[in-house]
Order: C-alpha cells, then structure tokens, then sequence
C-alpha cells in the first residue's frame, strides 16, 4: 500500500471518530436541554396549575430529534401564546392579549443547545 493510501485510511478514522464524539455531545446536549425546557414551561404557563401546565412532555423522535409539545392541551398552545378573539356579554367582539410563554423557552432553548454541545465537546 502507498503512504498517501495509509494517510487517507488514518484520516477517515479520526474524522469518524470526531463525527462520532459530536453525535454523541449533541445527544446529551438534546436530552439534557429538552428536560429543562419542560420544566421552564411547566413553570410559565399561564395556568400553572391544571392540565396545561402539568401537559408540557418530551416526545423522542430519534437520537437527535426530541419534541416537547403539551400532550394534553395542545390546542390552547396557539391561543394563549398569541391570544384570541372573545365575544363580551354585550355580544361584540373583542381580543385577547397573548401571554408569550412559549417563545422565550424556544430562545432560551437555541442558544443553551449550543451551549451544551460545546461544553460536551471540551
């Protein structure tokens, strides 16, 4: 075998063992990032007490994809981040206003994967 067909075999393992080291720092970055994400928003919601609040889960997907929806209230999700048209005793119309707290966990959540991962990688 030629040194330069040694070099390449030499490479191709060392990449897959970085590729493998970064699967692994972004899995336990996922998992760790999605536990704390529900336990945000379980903090947050506007009904703190109840279905809503105690409905925020982590679904897996696969290895490097995690959910977190309300698996029991998920049709309030929309209503109560971005508030809803009421109809008054009076019979008109009127509007809710939003209680953002969906979005900041989503923010939150972006930047401390990241976090996580490098502090993995370390």
């Amino acid at each position: 075998m030629t040194k330069t067909g040694s070099v390449e075999i030499q490479m191709q393992d060392v990449l897959a063992d970085v590729d493998e080291e970064v699967r692994e720092a972004g899995i336990k970055g996922i998992k760790k990032v999605s536990k704390e994400s529900v336990s945000k928003l379980r903090s947050t919601s506007p009904r703190k007490t109840g279905d809503y609040a105690k409905g925020w889960t982590a679904k897996k997907v696969s290895d490097m994809e995690i959910i977190v929806h309300n698996k029991t209230d998920y049709q309030l999700t929309h209503l109560l981040e971005n508030g809803h048209v009421i109809k008054n005793k009076k019979g008109t119309y009127g509007r809710t206003s939003g209680i953002k707290h969906i979005a900041p966990v989503e923010e939150w959540a972006s930047e401390a994967l990241v976090e996580e991962i490098m502090k993995e990688l370390k």
